[in-house]
């Protein structure tokens, strides 16, 4: 069957063909890696930061991979005519059926819901997109080119140039929806080279892999000889390329917080390592190299890092990145040594679902599996055996064996000596961990501390029934949060009070008998620790309640008027941008205006610096804010007992500033309490950065130099 196409000059559609498919696969994948962070950011503010709204993003993702991959192999083994066909078909739904702006006002909550809702909302785009790297892989094999495997290359290029340009451009620059309307217009744009590219493809006669024109399929080269274990063997390596990269984005989130920013540095080096490795240049010495680089940087990162609760910052993030990049570089240059010549479908599909495995592996099994996060440290141990075992591939059993034992000897060696010097002080060490956080209870002689990692969250002091009554740390009775709560006290005889983030419930201490307290955390596990291993929700003499669920969410749906609302949820280092927007800020004041209550927000952090944002948010909503930092140098008989450090951000109605400002003198107890108090100060126009639900982004408040030289702010 001939279409009746315009016809163009012999060999010229052979030569338009591949440039045109170079461009359309970056493309591709450059809308593939972008929507992911537009699609979260649309869905926090309705959905909120639970579990059910990340793990049902990540497995949608991951199933619209594999049915993209499977559509491809599908269609790729039928006529050109059918392959053009379905592949307009589906661009054109793709086109018809996207509607990203309805994520928004998704009425399903739940991770059903979120299945739901993205798959009715993108799903033929995801499709198309995922689907366009073997697809114009096997159009080029088609028109002469035996191994285009640089087309991989390209893909992972784009994907690269998604990667980087999101945090640090795209969501500083561009709100959600000028974002959704640029996406649709690159998604048609690419429709367009699409629909070039299978005009040419079928104005170019069939070629076998020497270029010659011919019915006949090649018959398949003695190393395309697939088997089940070869296919294993790559399935394998992907899957520890992406649970290796997925680790070492999870310790850079304890530091920094979760968001399109914390992606750019082990996933960018992870594309990196594709684009590199299938650039068409690579040498198996190379990968041999590649393993050398895996053990020096494992060696820096044990010595630096390892497992011990220290601040990834600094030297160890650089070493962390090093480990990251050698891990990807050493796994897919073993799959670039043993990628097929010809038959490129069930390579594609293994390093498919290789992907998914491993994404599955370090979302939902490794938090099962290790209660600390050692599975980055774990993988990459794991990739360096590969290495060793290859090198000895022609030695005997007890010589294999012997090596392995010199190579694993020092990292266990390492990693059992940080362990006994973390548990040095305590008498007894708890680890919890589930799909949110890893969480540490350490058990003093007389106290009581949680961490999440790196970040202490609360503790409690034990050696009396008085002391355990006694708020600490950031919530002592001098800090910001402490002195407004005496304050507030002072003049009403019932306070209402919300509290987003429970932690150790800590400001349950403060409540009297005719006060109300309501606590709001995502996190199930929040509440048992809270209760089991700390007493302040039950010592409390107030009306205290817990829910299970994101605090905005909660607040928005809340009937109850506050006298005050504090923000102490914490990702990382960092408070979750949609708590901070200028929406949020909204919500709360609904509940906090018919008391003309208080809205403060902790800020405690090491790299960000969260004050000219929220503040000038706050002034956009017709409110002024302070920045309260106190620093308690002892504790006295009847406060601030195992107090520390603390920064919080105030925000009231303008005519009360000046009076609360009065709650918070610059020095107390000749000098045992210092405070700064900052005012906001109006920054001109093009200066000024407001968080709203349409734009936020990471680099607006983190300190990216002063993470990696490690200073703090």
């Amino acid at each position: 069957m001939n279409l009746p196409l315009p016809k163009l000059p012999p060999g010229l559609s052979k030569r338009l063909l591949p440039p045109l498919a170079c461009v359309a696969v970056c493309l591709g994948a450059f809308l593939s890696f972008s929507i992911q962070p537009l699609v979260g950011k649309l869905l926090l503010p309705a959905q909120g930061g639970s579990a059910s709204t990340w793990i049902g993003t990540m497995l949608f993702f991951q199933a619209a991979l594999l049915l993209g991959y499977s559509w491809s192999v599908y269609w790729l083994g039928r006529t050109p005519l059918a392959q053009v066909a379905a592949t307009l078909l589906l661009a054109l739904g793709a086109l018809a059926a996207t509607s990203l702006g309805w994520l928004r006002d998704t009425p399903w909550g739940g991770l059903g819901g979120i299945l739901l809702s993205l798959t009715l909302a993108t799903l033929p785009a995801m499709l198309l997109l995922f689907s366009l790297t073997p697809l114009l892989h096997g159009w080029l094999k088609r028109i002469g080119q035996p191994v285009p495997y640089y087309i991989f290359a390209l893909s992972n290029a784009g994907g690269l140039a998604a990667v980087l340009l999101y945090p640090f451009v795209v969501e500083r620059r561009f709100d959600l929806s000028d974002q959704i309307v640029a996406w649709r217009g690159l998604l048609g744009l690419l429709v367009g080279l699409l629909s070039l590219a299978a005009w040419l493809l079928l104005q170019t006669p069939d070629a076998d892999s020497t270029g010659r024109t011919a019915n006949a399929k090649p018959a398949a080269a003695p190393e395309d000889n697939i088997t089940p274990v070869r296919i294993a063997f790559w399935t394998a390596l992907s899957a520890l390329a992406c649970a290796g990269m997925l680790g070492a984005t999870h310790h850079l989130a304890a530091e920094i917080g979760s968001g399109p920013l914390v992606w750019a540095g082990p996933f960018g080096l992870f594309l990196v390592s594709y684009i590199i490795t299938f650039s068409g240049g690579w040498r198996p010495n190379f990968t041999l190299a590649s393993f050398g680089w895996l053990a020096l940087s494992l060696t820096g990162y044990l010595f630096t890092k390892g497992v011990n609760s220290v601040t990834v910052d600094g030297a160890r993030a650089l070493w962390l990145l090093s480990l990251s990049a050698a891990g990807g570089f050493c796994c897919n240059g073993l799959l670039q040594d043993t990628m097929p010549r010809a038959r490129f479908l069930p390579f594609y599909f293994a390093i498919a679902v290789g992907g998914v495995l491993g994404g599955l592996f370090a979302s939902l099994a490794a938090p099962v599996l290790f209660l600390r996060p050692t599975e980055f440290l774990a993988i990459s141990t794991v990739i360096l055996l590969l290495g060793v075992i290859r090198l000895l591939a022609a030695r005997t059993p007890l010589t294999i064996a012997v090596t392995l034992i010199v190579v694993l000897a020092p990292i266990f060696a390492q990693i059992g000596h940080q362990m006994t010097e973390e548990s040095a002080g305590f008498t007894r060490l708890r680890r919890l961990r589930n799909l949110y956080s890893s969480k540490l209870l350490k058990f003093e002689e007389n106290a009581v501390i949680l961490a999440s990692e790196t970040t202490t969250h609360g503790s409690q002091l034990t050696q009396s029934p008085e002391a355990r009554r006694q708020p600490t740390l950031y919530y002592t009775e001098s800090t910001a949060v402490g002195r407004i709560l005496e304050n507030l006290r002072a003049t009403q005889t019932a306070l209402n009070v919300g509290v987003i983030g429970l932690g150790a419930g800590t400001l349950a201490a403060y409540a009297s008998p005719n006060d109300t307290y309501d606590f709001w955390d995502i996190d199930p596990q929040a509440e048992k620790i809270a209760r089991d291993y700390f007493s302040f929700l039950a010592d409390s003499p107030g009306k205290i309640r817990t829910h299970l669920a994101d605090g905005r969410k909660g607040l928005a749906t809340s009937p109850t008027d506050y006298d005050l609302i504090v923000i102490d949820a914490f990702s990382g280092d960092a408070v979750p941008p949609h708590l901070l927007t200028y929406e949020a800020l909204s919500i709360y004041f609904s509940r906090l205006e018919k008391r003309r209550g208080l809205l403060a927000i902790h800020v405690s952090s090491r790299y960000h610096d969260f004050f000219p944002v929220v503040a000038a948010t706050a002034r956009a909503a017709g409110r002024t804010a302070l920045h309260v930092s106190t620093m308690i140098s002892s504790t006295t008989e009847s406060r601030d007992w195992d107090a520390t450090g603390t920064q919080y951000i105030v925000i009231c109605d303008q005519d009360q500033a000046a009076d609360i400002a009065a709650w918070f003198p610059t020095m107390e107890d000749d000098g045992r309490v210092t405070r700064t108090v900052t005012p906001y100060k109006i920054q001109p126009a093009g200066v000024t950065t407001i968080w709203t639900d349409e734009r936020h982004g990471d680099l607006d408040t983190f300190k990216l130099k002063n993470y990696l030289l490690g200073l703090r702010l």
